[in-house]
């Protein structure tokens, strides 16, 4: 008498609307209390800069958002190298920006009398604070949504470079440079994420970015004079048509990382 056939159980079914809602949802609620606690302590910002990531890393806690992931073993040494090479890529595409605006003569650099370290470092720690705040928030909380999904590496990084966007567009200050190179480094971002199957390259990476551009090149080390164009932007750095031209490569690449799934040998390393 023959034995019955094993009948193997059906492999679990991607979730093929690419979303989980529950997730999307309560990355919505986060974002209006950040909002909320950026106009009541707008005149206190470090103070709004720690109420801000206390609430995101709260909030993100409870939807399982990790820095790393629970496969990708965890040592002090392995998160500083995961770091450095995040820091690399930051302070690289904002001197991608600042170079592009002095080859076509659109800043002129003034240097500082005194280089104070209380600034750089008051610099650095607000950075540090704006940037955990928002690769949870405008990253970590996309990418958990489409996690388990059948959303490709390419989808999902495209998803940070449009939260990103979003969220340079709720900014009174947006234009459309502004928004587009929020887009550009939102992929970049998510790319990062992906490779490192968490959160501490991309953090490095944004950290770096902003320390660079908002303190060390506008007054910490020296003063950069934007030209009054479209070309150079009103908003810093990178909110002119230079830093679209400079950063749209940048941002071609993390598309194309994810295109190619992103190599699971080096998203392990470090």
């Amino acid at each position: 008498m023959e034995s019955p056939a094993k009948t193997k159980a059906p492999a679990p079914r991607a979730n093929v609307s690419g979303l989980r809602a529950s997730v999307a949802a309560w990355g919505l609620v986060l974002y209006a209390g950040v909002r909320v606690l950026e106009i009541l302590l707008q005149a206190q910002s470090m103070a709004a800069a720690i109420g801000q990531v206390v609430l995101v890393e709260w909030g993100s806690a409870q939807l399982g958002i990790r820095w790393s992931t629970p496969q990708t073993q965890v040592t002090a040494l392995r998160i500083v190298r995961r770091a450095a090479f995040g820091a690399v890529m930051g302070l690289g595409a904002t001197a991608l920006v600042f170079a592009t605006l002095l080859a076509t003569r659109s800043v002129r650099v003034e240097r500082v009398d005194h280089v104070e370290a209380s600034v750089l470092v008051i610099g650095f720690a607000t950075a540090a604070l704006y940037a955990w705040r928002d690769e949870l928030l405008l990253h970590g909380v996309p990418l958990r949504a489409l996690e388990d999904t059948s959303v490709s590496a390419l989808g999902r990084t495209l998803a940070c470079g449009v939260a990103s966007a979003g969220a340079a567009l709720g900014r009174s200050d947006a234009t459309g440079q502004s928004v587009f190179v929020a887009f550009l480094l939102g992929n970049v971002f998510g790319a990062l994420w992906v490779r490192d199957r968490g959160a501490w390259q991309a953090w490095a990476a944004h950290t770096m970015l902003r320390w660079s551009s908002t303190t060390l090149l506008s007054g910490g080390v020296v003063y950069s004079r934007l030209a009054d164009n479209a070309w150079a932007g009103t908003g810093g750095l990178f909110g002119g048509t230079a830093a679209v031209t400079a950063l749209a490569p940048v941002g071609m690449m993390a598309l194309a990382w994810a295109v190619r799934r992103i190599s699971p040998r080096s998203a392990g390393v470090g």
